[in-house]
């Protein structure tokens, strides 16, 4: 095996319905680099003020091309899904105030932008 590096850029770039102004998310380095068959780790710090759940995405984006939804996560609740080509090499862990997304066996076709996203759900007022 080769031993080639990547790099791999995570940014802000999404904004979902249900925000508010003090709710934020962006990621901790703009630029992150790793080793064919080892595993990359991008991390995105966030804050709301929802005292209910969050939903936090991940998607990639290759050049010239819409991003593509890889998985989401809730804090606040047992919630997840990921897209088919990620069950296996990609998976993600929140804290009250970040998320992560881990990639293993990385492999060229894994270089790409990728974005990290929050969604804020509807405070429970019952």
């Amino acid at each position: 095996m080769m031993n080639m590096k990547f790099i791999f850029t995570s940014l802000l770039a999404l904004a979902l319905p249900g925000l508010r102004r003090a709710d934020w998310i962006r990621s901790q380095e703009s630029e992150v680099s790793g080793a064919e068959g080892k595993t990359v780790s991008l991390f995105c710090n966030y804050y709301t003020s929802s005292r209910s759940f969050v939903s936090l995405f991940w998607y990639r984006q290759y050049p010239n091309q819409a991003p593509e939804y890889i998985l989401y996560r809730q804090w606040g609740s047992s919630g997840k899904g990921y897209a088919s080509f990620a069950t296996e090499r990609f998976y993600s862990d929140n804290t009250a105030n970040t998320t992560n997304l881990y990639i293993r066996k990385v492999v060229p076709a894994d270089t790409a932008l990728y974005l990290c996203a929050l969604e804020r759900h509807k405070e429970n007022t019952a």
